[in-house]
């Protein structure tokens, strides 16, 4: 796919994003960039990989928040520019590698870091209907629905079926399937990955007038929040970015191994 017809569908695909509100305006703006990339590098198979993650993960995010809503959520106004990015960013390093200089090991790299990045949302926004609370990862205790680092099986199980439809779809699109089988393992090492840092270093915060957990030093009702666990410097975007890149990694080792 050329870099004209790939920059046009990407920038489209982003537009229309930002009208039905999956994407704010700076959000738009990061998903045609790395969209341009991955559809230039990666062709009519790597679009569909990404597609499938937009528009699930939007749909899930948009479902569980209209089942079990929460005032103020901010995923309601679309996903911003450091969210795309941290979700989609090595995607786009590997669908570059396709392209140049190593399009063997590029396929690994975009549909492990994918799989990472589905089964995480997919495990978020599923498990939010468990009618179990969550657990967290690290000490195994009951928190409140919606902590970083908390597990459900419910969510575990959909993060489980996250990732294989991607390295499903990856199979079907013609990635070879020892390929499909590295992002596999994967996207379950990223995910995982991704709940261990939340649970421990990703800075966490509770808004003691709302008496509920938040991600953010300001909660979405206006109050300050106070930080009760991890490092203020960490947020959930930085835990995606790196997760998305463990995901991404061990796809390539294990496909090298393969």
């Amino acid at each position: 796919m050329t870099l004209a017809v790939a920059g046009a569908l990407a920038g489209t695909l982003a537009v229309i994003g930002r009208t039905i509100r999956w994407l704010t305006t700076g959000g738009a703006i990061a998903a045609a960039l790395i969209g341009t990339a991955i559809f230039a590098g990666a062709s009519v198979g790597g679009a569909s990989l990404l597609t499938l993650f937009f528009v699930s993960s939007s749909l899930l995010t948009r479902a569980s928040h209209s089942l079990r809503p929460v005032p103020g959520n901010p995923s309601t106004a679309g996903r911003d520019a450091s969210q795309v990015i941290a979700n989609g960013l090595w995607a786009a390093v590997g669908a570059v590698l396709i392209g140049i200089p190593y399009p063997d090991g590029g396929w690994p790299l975009l549909t492990g870091a994918l799989a990472a990045a589905q089964g995480d949302t997919w495990a978020t926004e599923i498990g939010a209907f468990s009618t179990r609370p969550p657990r967290l990862l690290s000490t195994g205790r009951e928190v409140q629905p919606g902590t970083s680092g908390g597990v459900t099986l419910l969510g575990t199980l959909g993060g489980l079926a996250g990732v294989s439809a991607m390295a499903g779809l990856s199979m079907l699109v013609g990635v070879a399937a020892a390929t499909a089988f590295a992002a596999l393992a994967g996207g379950l090492a990223g995910m995982t990955v991704d709940s261990l840092l939340g649970a421990t270093i990703q800075g966490s915060y509770r808004c003691d007038s709302c008496d509920t957990w938040c991600e953010r030093p300001r909660h979405t009702c206006g109050r300050l929040s106070r930080q009760v666990r991890g490092w203020s410097v960490i947020n959930n975007d930085g835990v995606n970015f790196v997760a998305t890149g463990v995901g991404g990694f061990i796809s390539l080792a294990c496909w090298s191994l393969l």
